[in-house]
């Protein structure tokens, strides 16, 4: 009993130690190239533009890998990544504002 929860912690604080590790190529590059600049003045669709300029690599990789999908559900896919992540930017800019308000007061 005793090695089992021993084997738990451990495999626990593995998986804690590299949260990152479940991250595709192109989600945790967007995420390097996005994150940083929630708190910046810089328009959210600016910050995923310049993301995808600097991710295109991983991008180009990750579209190769859906050349079998149908066109419509590959469009569809890119389409809504990019508007997730400038969803992302702009919901995390007004949690960051609210906060800031709700603190002040």
């Amino acid at each position: 009993m005793k090695w089992i929860l021993v084997t738990g912690v451990l495999l626990s604080s593995s998986v804690l130690a590299d949260a990152r590790s479940f991250e595709t190529p192109e989600v945790r590059c967007l995420n390097d190239h996005t994150l940083p600049f929630i708190s910046s003045k810089i328009p959210a669709k600016k910050v995923v533009d310049d993301a995808y300029v600097q991710c295109t690599p991983e991008l180009d990789e990750w579209m190769s890998l859906q050349q079998s999908l149908p066109d419509e559900m590959k469009q569809s896919m890119r389409t809504q990544l990019y508007e997730f992540y400038i969803g992302m930017v702009e919901k995390r800019r007004s949690y960051e504002a609210r906060k800031s308000i709700e603190a002040a007061h």
